[in-house]
């Protein structure tokens, strides 16, 4: 590991950089910085970056993991929406001609404007998590993997399988992503650490999706029934529709209305959405 990335793993280094900056860390942001190098190594080795390939970071930071990733992938764009960071990125990746440091909102920006198949990675503020990863969803015709760090909470939710813990983020993420939670992450291993514990997250994109039914339905349907989760199947989606197509369609698709949408299978999922949608209850964009 070269210098540069001992010395932003070091709290520190890390505490003169940023008071040399004039900065002081903003909770509301989520700015919590990894200095552990383990860690760090760990979220490179997921990445299986092999150098021919453009990685978008989200939330760049102080240029901890932008270093770090920066010689093991063709092209780099940090962005980071915290315009006082700005000059700090700037001068820990000065001595890679690679990473450009984009000053912007991540869920503002296009990703096929950075291309196909890319690589995004980052220590997701916990406050735009859910909206990161439904980016990703809404837009994975250009992304091929991510590896991020997410609170431990949220990442547990995504892979939970079918029942009260189950998450609609999750059910929605896994319809076209393979989603792995590979290692916990104490809070410890942050500057200055967060009040929770994170967990790493790989995710990679699948050549087929697990369900068939439109994006839109498929969308829509789990609006419903993930809006109402205290709602059986019959309630939940009565209350968007009428009564009777209710009735109709949940029996045309064979699935008994008392029980929660939190319980069904993705196939399950899957088989509604495409009854939903071709019954006309989907509003038209």
């Amino acid at each position: 590991m070269r210098a540069m990335e001992r010395k932003l793993t070091s709290p520190t280094v890390l505490r003169d950089l940023l008071a040399r900056h004039g900065i002081r860390l903003r909770s509301e942001l989520g700015q919590h910085f990894l200095v552990d190098e383990n860690i760090l190594a760990r979220i490179l080795e997921l990445t299986e970056a092999a150098g021919d390939e453009t990685a978008v970071e989200v939330g760049a930071g102080a240029g901890t993991l932008t270093c770090a990733l920066a010689p093991r992938v063709r092209k780099l764009l940090a962005v980071e929406v915290d315009r006082r960071l700005i000059p700090v990125l700037e001068e820990t990746t000065a001595a890679h001609p690679n990473v450009r440091v984009i000053r912007g909102d991540f869920r503002e920006l296009s990703l096929a404007s950075f291309g196909k198949g890319i690589l995004l990675v980052g220590n997701l503020p916990y406050g735009i998590t859910s909206d990161v990863l439904l980016k990703l969803v809404r837009e994975r015709e250009a992304v091929e993997r991510a590896v991020f760090m997410v609170q431990r909470e949220v990442g547990e939710k995504l892979v939970c399988p079918p029942g009260p813990e189950a998450s609609r983020l999750g059910v929605h993420l896994r319809a076209y992503f393979d989603v792995k939670v590979v290692r916990k992450v104490p809070r410890t291993v942050f500057f200055p650490p967060p009040e929770v514990d994170s967990a790493l997250v790989r995710l990679s994109r699948l050549a087929t999706p697990r369900i068939t039914a439109r994006e839109d339905w498929f969308e829509w349907t789990l609006a419903a029934l993930f809006a109402s989760r205290r709602k059986t199947l019959r309630n939940a989606l009565a209350a968007r529709a009428p009564v009777a197509d209710v009735d109709r369609l949940l029996a045309e698709v064979g699935l008994d209305p008392r029980v929660r949408g939190e319980t069904l299978t993705l196939d399950a999922l899957d088989r509604l959405a495409e009854a939903v949608g071709r019954a006309g209850l989907v509003p038209t964009p």
